[in-house]
């Protein structure tokens, strides 16, 4: 039943998509202008150079005294014969694509840019025309000194509803045949196919084989040598390798035993699970990995299911670290709308006390932590879950009978080395290795980007909720991550050969390494996926599909499911974000207006409903990587995982948008009313439609 309902909502999603018009296609380009900023132009020395790299060196661009760089933007059109368009927006969307894009090539480059011309035309500043052609997409640069730079993107067409194919394809076939190792590959073997298709001289045999050599050199080969996706890898096999040794030290079982003074039954190790997950606010693939690899085996000794546990870790990871300021997203979340901030008569510094007022209207995020307190408290589930926990309470099976865990038994039956006496310290001084060198190492990386950019910044600037908020979300945290699982790994190996049993624990080591052969592909899968669907141009697609129905008091809601569905059918929070958040201020700000919200309140409702949907589809959606990481954390069948947490998670989705956004907007409610009320809401939803699973009181099977 649970299965067909998943795979019920899936078609009637497809369907939905389906049946909408076709998205404008001038709009999808100009959301796509930014990827003619890779493009090389040949220097007059005959070097060839990327057209970002040219534009931010050209006359219209110049640095004050501090160092740092100003670029004034002229005018900014997109213009096509082939696809005449009447809509007058997408001048602004270019600008806007092309703003945001040169800003991320200076941040790359190490340095920031200052942007004069970020919503209306700088006198003297650079012109640029783009055409969308039949035979691809074409930028011209008119630098203020008369030099003019153009570059091709050949091959380039609007994409069409086919692109919604390849992601959505990957889930359905993933909850249908509960393999998602083979669904992600069809996924991305099925766009590689389609963009073969785009080719004028391919037919379909053709572009079946050739795509299917491109998921080897576009996809996987990029992933493989990506130095962000290796630390992530080599943070993940390090994690579980140092639960690995801990375990076999006897560190787990000595800090189950002092856990166990708290925890004394399955209700109550729920809890501790969800407030671990809580306490693990700064990264959200860090609270995933720790809070299912260390509260594995005492909700295994409790006959807590694997999908509760994993469904316990997910949804303390992104919503946790969305919401808290001192987190590896911070900084993120508001670079990608503070540079639209003068379009509210705001400055672009005043975007961390823009994300403060959206705070209380981060409804998912909020109803998110509180189910999951509410249904670990209580001790009570419904639909697919409540048969996962009364089957593990009553059969003892964790796991539901054929399922796959991303994790091998071999890892997670592990026990302590015969006549070795537990001790909670073989664990806890890894875990807190790994927390403090993880939190010195951001701190390092972010104090020394911070002074890069304000050579006298003083330590009394840092020491300021803003100062910690920007600090935390300027450090490189994948790097931190790997460093600091690292640390720990060493610790735990050293504690266990102080006892005598370093051979044995490096065997466990071993074990646990060789079962993450399934995990790490499913995750590269769910990277590539990410990868395709950015190819085939399907976020920018259904962001241009679904905006233009727009009206100033469903902006939030419709802004709360387009980004829901962005984020859902490519896996991604970040990148759903960096998308859409560019364009909502001065959405919110123009439709406000018109309206009783007026637009600063608009924008900021607008701006909250982005992040919320972000999060919400990427919870969802099996190809979400840290849905993955979730499921490998738990040893949880990763499609099972996904099954059990949907419900929840559609039911909290449905409560923010009916009890919060709708009502905040259209009769004005104060947020903390609306979240009154959706609380009670859902607790009543718990007590009165939930069932216990068992007596919680259980023997250590």
């Amino acid at each position: 039943m649970g299965r067909a309902l998943s795979v019920l909502a899936v078609l009637l999603l497809a369907g939905a998509l389906l049946w909408l018009p076709s998205a404008d296609p001038v709009r999808v380009a100009a959301l796509r202008v930014s990827d003619l900023l890779a493009q090389e132009v040949v220097r007059a020395d005959g070097s060839r150079a990327p057209l970002a790299a040219e534009l931010l060196a050209g006359s219209a661009a110049v640095r004050d005294p501090q160092g740092r760089l100003l670029l004034r933007l002229g005018g900014v059109r997109i213009v096509s014969s082939a696809y005449p368009s009447g809509d007058l927006l997408v001048h602004g969307l270019a600008r806007r694509s092309l703003a945001s894009a040169l800003r991320q090539w200076a941040h790359q480059s190490g340095g920031t840019l200052q942007l004069e011309g970020e919503l209306t035309p700088a006198p003297g500043g650079l012109n640029v025309l783009v055409e969308l052609e039949p035979a691809g997409l074409a930028l011209r640069a008119d630098a203020p000194d008369g030099a003019s730079l153009a570059v091709r993107s050949a091959g380039w067409r609007p994409p069409g509803r086919e692109v919604l194919f390849p992601p959505l394809a990957a889930i359905l076939l993933a909850i249908l045949f509960r393999r998602p190792v083979l669904a992600l590959f069809a996924g991305v073997w099925a766009a590689m196919f389609l963009l073969r298709l785009r080719a004028p001289d391919s037919g379909a045999p053709g572009a079946l084989l050739r795509g299917l050599q491109d998921v080897g050199t576009r996809l996987l080969w990029p992933e493989v040598v990506d130095p962000q996706r290796l630390q992530t890898t080599g943070f993940v096999i390090a994690m579980l390798c140092m639960v690995g040794v801990m375990t076999r030290s006897g560190g787990i079982r000595g800090l189950m035993d002092l856990v166990a003074v708290y925890a004394r039954d399955a209700r109550r190790t729920q809890v501790a699970a969800w407030l671990v997950g809580l306490a693990v606010f700064f990264d959200d693939y860090a609270n995933c990995i720790l809070v299912g690899t260390t509260m594995r085996p005492l909700c295994d000794r409790f006959r807590i299911s694997r999908e509760k546990l994993a469904y316990l870790v997910d949804s303390t990871a992104a919503p946790v670290a969305g919401l808290c300021l001192f987190s590896t997203w911070i900084a993120f979340e508001v670079s990608t709308f503070s540079a639209q901030l003068p379009a509210a008569g705001l400055l672009p510094s005043e975007g961390y006390a823009v994300f403060l007022q959206t705070l209380p209207f981060r409804f998912y995020c909020l109803l998110t932590l509180l189910l999951a307190g509410a249904i670990a408290c209580s001790g009570r589930d419904f639909g697919p879950m409540l048969a996962a926990e009364r089957r593990a309470r009553s059969a003892g099976l964790l796991v539901r009978s054929g399922g796959r865990p991303l994790v091998k038994d071999a890892a997670t039956h592990l026990d302590p080395v015969p006549g070795l006496t537990p001790r909670a310290h073989r664990a806890l001084l890894p875990l807190l290795a790994f927390v403090v060198v993880t939190t010195l190492e951001v701190v390092r990386v972010g104090l020394a980007a911070l002074r890069a950019r304000e050579p006298d910044l003083a330590l009394s600037d840092v020491l300021t909720l803003r100062g910690l908020t920007d600090l935390f979300g300027n450090g490189d945290s994948t790097r931190a991550l790997l460093l600091g699982s690292s640390s720990g790994l060493a610790l735990a190996l050293i504690l266990a050969c102080s006892v005598g049993v370093g051979r044995e624990v490096l065997r466990a080591a071993w074990t646990t390494l060789r079962s993450l052969g399934i995990a790490i592909a499913i995750l590269y899968l769910a990277w590539m996926t990410g990868r395709a669907c950015d190819l085939l141009s399907t976020a920018p697609y259904l962001t241009a599909l679904l905006g233009d129905h727009l009206a100033p008091e469903l902006l939030p809601a419709i802004l709360f499911l387009t980004s829901s569905l962005v984020a859902f059918s490519t896996g991604s929070s970040w990148g759903t974000m960096s998308i859409l958040l560019p364009l909502v201020v001065g959405l919110g700000i123009h439709l406000g207006g018109d309206s009783h919200l007026g637009g600063r309140l608009l924008m900021v409702m607008s701006i909250a409903a982005v992040l919320e949907g972000s999060i919400f589809g990427d919870h969802c959606s099996p190809i979400s990587d840290t849905t993955v990481l979730s499921s490998t954390a738990s040893a949880c069948d990763h499609i099972d995982h996904v099954r059990t947490q949907l419900p929840y998670a559609v039911v909290t989705m449905l409560v923010a948008l009916c009890v919060g956004y709708l009502p905040c907007a259209f009769a004005g409610h104060h947020p903390a009313l609306s979240l009154a009320l959706a609380a009670a809401l859902l607790l009543m939803l718990v007590l009165g439609f939930g069932r216990k699973s068992a007596p919680t009181a259980l023997p250590a099977p």
